[in-house]
């Protein structure tokens, strides 16, 4: 059996053998080199980012602590108003306390308890109490019967503290002023 040479040296072709290392290097220089160069691009961005970010952090904190302070500032104006208007609260609120009563049902009830021959004139409110209208108005009536017909009436249609303040004679009429008082229904 003859023996045949076996090419035992792998380097007997050297140029052939470095071409193809230099090129697997050259490509992974290359793809080392694109991989950096999106590494920094990307880098580059996101520090924009994150510097417009802080940029942008630093302005809500500022339009923040302004709105706080204005918030504190109004709050005290607020508090100095309630202490300096409180008089004048409690009048208003007094004022619409009155005006929860139902004036049209005082009224007919008054109009209703009047005898024939007796009319109402004038007509104004008392300083009232909470929860209470307190009502003085003068009435013109034929004589006294009527008088105290409508004095019982008012007392029967749920009215109280009925008093008759002053009475006159004006022309054969009799002119008197009366009190009575009002209680809230609710």
């Amino acid at each position: 059996m003859t023996a045949k040479n076996v090419p035992v040296n792998l380097a007997s072709r050297p140029l052939r053998n470095r071409r193809f290392l230099l090129a697997v290097l050259a490509g992974l220089v290359a793809v080392f080199v694109l991989v950096a160069l999106a590494g920094g691009l990307s880098l580059r961005k996101s520090r924009r980012l994150e510097t417009a970010a802080r940029t942008d952090l630093d302005r809500i904190r500022q339009l923040a602590e302004s709105a706080r302070k204005e918030r504190d500032a109004w709050s005290a104006e607020a508090a100095d108003l309630a202490r300096k208007l409180k008089d004048t609260v409690e009048a208003v609120n007094g004022i619409i306390q009155r005006k929860s009563f139902s004036l049209v049902d005082v009224f007919s009830r008054l109009e209703d308890a009047l005898p024939a021959g007796s009319y109402v004139a004038g007509i104004s409110p008392v300083e009232p109490a909470a929860g209470r209208l307190d009502l003085r108005f003068r009435v013109v009536s034929p004589g006294l019967p009527e008088l105290l017909t409508l004095i019982q009436k008012l007392g029967s249609l749920g009215f109280k503290n009925i008093s008759v303040k002053n009475e006159a004679t004006v022309d054969g009429r009799l002119v008197s002023e009366i009190t009575f008082s009002h209680e809230k229904a609710f």
